[in-house]
This record gives structure tokens, C-alpha cells and sequence, in this order.
């Protein structure tokens, strides 16, 4: 005889009730935990009953099971990562976000370290070196003024910046804990900074879950996460591409061709093979209108299609490059002649 779930109508609608009782008889939200065994057991004898009849009107196989709609999350606003496994301990984890901002980025340095303590664990990833300056350094300025401006009419925690970028600068220790990645934070950081910074924030939340409920001071994660600029003892560093070369493995690899170059003051157009096609690239020496920092602009005098693009827009990443939208082509803060013109077969 059922004895908590009533008047079940569908397949929906036994699921929908599970989800309610396991609000309200969960453990961890104060239930019992003999009473949230028993539903279970009523739970899994009901599942394989409603579901075949959902088969049966769809005429197709449903592949969800009991254990993984038991796995599904029972608060308004939860959600779960698209990498998230169960299985994968927060060690595994935290190794396979070392692996992947090493591939992905080998001109930055990250720290990923992982720890457990009671009744969970953590992901902490610092940012340690990039090939570029990562802040934008006049919207800090600026943040950090409003700051103290506020301050000065007895506001906190409002408007503004309390971070002194100058005298980080000064000392050569910048470090910021962020904890997370937000558009709220987009504007202290230059365009392709922000976009790594997401990208990998993105990666680590991937293998997460957060089922908390505020309301009722619920919480409930794979793991928490952070993400801070440097160290509590060790600041942020911008170190050239150059410098981050450490092994043939890491350099390009010169190919038996023939490379054709023609120079201006300020332009040189490189002509270079790509495997089965030839790629021309137009590299413009110019000047960063917000600190007067050299940058170089590379841009493809070929129009590709979208698969070669973003295969392109991958290996620009790879040589410490980004694409920027104002220019209309990628980004580099140190002369790439020499990387795009022995460029790997």
C-alpha cells in the first residue's frame, strides 16, 4: 500500500511528488532519515511502473533511471555542471583543471590546489603569471578613487574598488581575491584576460553542483570554488611569453617552406603555409591607447570559414595572442614574427 506518494497521475508527476517529499523529509533539511529510506523504497517500485507507461505513450526509450532522478536536485535554484561525475574525487578534479589551463594556456601560470576538511572540500585556482598586463590598470585607478571617495561620506561596501592598484604595482605584489567570475568584474580586467579568466572558472564549475538554499540555511556542493589573482604571500607577475619557454615541446617547430616577407615602418605581411593551405598574415606594430604599451595586431588577409577560424582563434590563444573585436584581429603584446613564421606543420 503507498503511504507517501498519492493520486500519482504520470511519470511527471511521481517525480514531481519525490522531489517535494525529499524537500521535506530530506536528512540534511532536518528530516528523518528513516522516514526518507521508506520513500526511497516506494519511490523505486512506483519508477519503473510510471516510466514504462511513459515509454509506451511515446512509443521511444527512456533512458533516466530511479538513482539518477533521486540524483536531481530538489531546490528551486539548483543546478548541476555538465562534467559533473559522482565518482571524481575533488583531487581528481582540481588534476584535471591543472591539465587543462596547462594545454589550454601554456603562457600563463596557475596554481590549482584542492583540500578537504569537515563535511566537504575545495578548489582553489590562483593566477600567478600571464604573458601581459591582466588588469585594466585605468579602470582600477578609477574604481579605487571612487572608493575612497565614498568612504570619505561614510559609504562601504558600495560603489568602488578597494584595491590600490598602484601601490601593488609599486611593491610587485598584485593579488585580488576574486572567488568567482562575474560580468560585475569585467571592467578592471582587459578583454582577453577576462575571457581566460572566465574560461576557466567556467571549466572548474563544470565538474560542480550547488543545491544550497539560503532560505532555510541549506548547502550542498561538490566542492566550493575560488578563483584569486596570486597569493595571500605571493603576488601576481606579468612575465613575457619568452620567459615561459622552458622545453622544445613547448616551441614551434620550423617547417621546410618558403617564407615570403615585405616590410613597411610599420607593417609586415608574412606568408606562410598551413598544412594543406597557405595562410597570409598581416601584422601591424601599434601603441595601447590606455598605457602606451607596444602591441602587435595580426589579421588573415584570407577569408575562412567558420571550423578554420576557430581552429585559428585556438593556436593565436596557444602563442599568447587573443582576438579583439575593436581591431579586428588578434592581439599580441610581443612582436609574433618569429612564432607565426615557424609555425608548427
Amino acid at each position: 500500500m503507498k503511504k507517501y506518494f498519492r493520486n500519482v497521475s504520470s511519470f511527471e508527476d511521481l517525480k514531481s511528488q519525490y522531489k517535494a517529499l525529499l524537500k521535506a523529509n530530506h536528512p540534511d533539511n532536518g528530516g528523518d532519515l528513516e522516514v526518507m529510506k521508506e520513500i526511497n523504497v516506494e519511490f523505486d517500485a512506483l519508477f519503473p511502473i510510471w516510466k514504462n507507461r511513459k515509454e509506451t505513450e511515446l512509443g521511444e526509450t527512456i533512458n533516466e533511471t530511479a538513482s539518477s532522478t533521486r540524483r536531481s536536485f530538489y531546490t528551486e535554484y539548483g543546478w548541476e555542471g555538465s562534467r559533473y561525475d559522482g565518482s571524481m574525487t575533488t583531487t581528481e578534479i582540481a588534476k584535471t583543471i591543472r591539465m587543462y589551463c596547462k594545454e589550454r594556456y601554456p603562457t600563463w601560470k596557475f596554481s590549482v590546489t584542492s583540500k578537504y576538511f569537515s563535511g566537504g572540500s575545495e578548489i582553489l585556482i590562483c593566477v600567478m603569471e600571464a604573458p601581459e598586463q591582466i588588469f585594466d590598470l585605468k579602470a582600477c585607478r578609477k574604481a579605487y578613487t571612487e572608493h575612497l571617495e565614498n568612504e570619505k561620506m561614510g559609504y562601504y561596501g558600495g560603489r568602488g574598488l578597494g584595491m590600490n592598484i598602484e601601490k601593488m604595482l609599486a611593491e610587485d605584489r598584485m593579488r585580488w581575491q576574486l572567488h568567482r567570475i562575474s560580468d560585475n568584474y569585467k571592467e578592471y580586467f582587459t578583454e582577453y584576460a577576462f575571457s581566460v579568466l572566465s574560461d576557466v572558472y567556467s571549466f572548474m564549475q563544470s565538474y560542480n553542483y550547488d543545491d544550497s538554499d539560503s532560505m532555510i540555511d541549506y548547502f550542498s556542493c561538490n566542492f566550493c570554488s575560488s578563483i584569486h589573482i596570486g597569493k595571500w604571500d605571493k603576488g601576481f607577475k606579468v612575465v613575457p611569453k619568452t620567459n615561459r619557454i622552458k622545453s622544445k615541446a613547448n616551441k614551434p617547430s620550423k617547417v621546410n617552406a618558403t617564407t615570403k616577407q615585405e616590410s613597411t615602418s610599420e607593417t609586415q605581411y608574412t606568408a606562410l603555409p598551413d598544412n594543406k593551405t597557405g595562410y597570409t598574415y598581416k601584422i601591424t606594430k601599434g601603441e595601447d591607447t590606455r598605457d602606451g604599451s607596444e602591441l602587435w595586431v595580426v589579421r588573415i588577409a584570407e577569408k575562412l570559414g567558420r571550423e578554420a577560424y576557430k581552429s585559428e582563434n585556438i593556436a593565436m590563444q596557444e602563442r599568447g595572442g587573443y582576438y579583439s573585436k575593436f581591431k579586428h584581429g588578434f592581439i599580441f603584446r610581443f612582436d609574433p614574427s618569429e612564432i607565426l613564421t615557424n609555425r608548427t606543420a
